[in-house]
């Protein structure tokens, strides 16, 4: 080929950047691959956020509509609960677990009521149905006829008609009727068997409650249950 002719040298220069696209093929190609290579670092990383948020057991479900938080075993399923016992004129006597700051009534109501042969006016007069319960409490509603008037106690003191006072579960106002018995030393005895239950009508002397000589004055109106 003769390359001294002019238009030699003009087919020779102009045939030469033919040779560039190409690199620049190779370029784009590149590119894409650089692209394709962060995509699959970013999806990688994030894989591994959601299986170290999964060992270390703080997995966050995101859904549309607003769900609990807490997990199924809730405060529900771990509530404290107090045993109590309901006897007397009940529909169901017995022993009941009840979620713990229940009231005597509620303690009532799991017992089926007042049965048909309930006192009304004892079981008003005996009975605060808004007492908190306490564990191992018993709970004794009056039937009809057995409000049997007690003997003399120790004071000689007439027996009572109204029937005995429980001191375990006497509202503050009843307590406060008893001889003696003021509303200072009616809130001394709330608060102790808050504390703790009464086994027996002189744990109020054992306890420092009251003087044996004021016990003496009601011991004959007041009981246990």
């Amino acid at each position: 080929m003769d390359t001294s002719a002019p238009w030699r040298t003009v087919e020779t220069q102009e045939s030469v950047p033919s040779e560039h696209p190409p690199d620049r093929l190779h370029l784009g190609r590149s590119r894409l691959l650089l692209a394709a290579a962060g995509m699959l670092v970013a999806v990688s990383m994030g894989a591994a956020v959601m299986v170290a948020s999964q060992q270390g057991g703080q997995v966050e479900v995101v859904s549309g509509a607003s769900g609990s938080t807490g997990g199924p075993a809730g405060p529900t399923a771990t509530q404290a609960t107090l045993v109590v016992e309901v006897a007397g004129a009940v529909a169901h006597p017995g022993v009941f677990s009840l979620p713990l700051g229940s009231r005597v009534a509620d303690a009532i109501q799991a017992a089926g009521g007042y049965s048909p042969d309930v006192d009304p006016r004892q079981a008003e007069a005996q009975l605060n149905l808004a007492a908190k319960l306490v564990d191992a409490q018993l709970i004794r509603v009056p039937r009809r006829g057995e409000a049997a008037a007690s003997g003399p106690g120790a004071s000689g003191a007439a027996p009572t008609t109204a029937g005995l006072l429980d001191l375990n579960t006497a509202t503050p106002e009843q307590l406060d009727t008893l001889p003696g018995v003021g509303p200072v030393t009616a809130q001394k005895i709330v608060a102790a068997r808050e504390q703790q239950r009464f086994g027996k009508v002189d744990d109020l002397v054992t306890r420092k409650i009251v003087a044996a000589s004021v016990l003496a004055k009601f011991r004959s109106l007041v009981t246990v249950g």
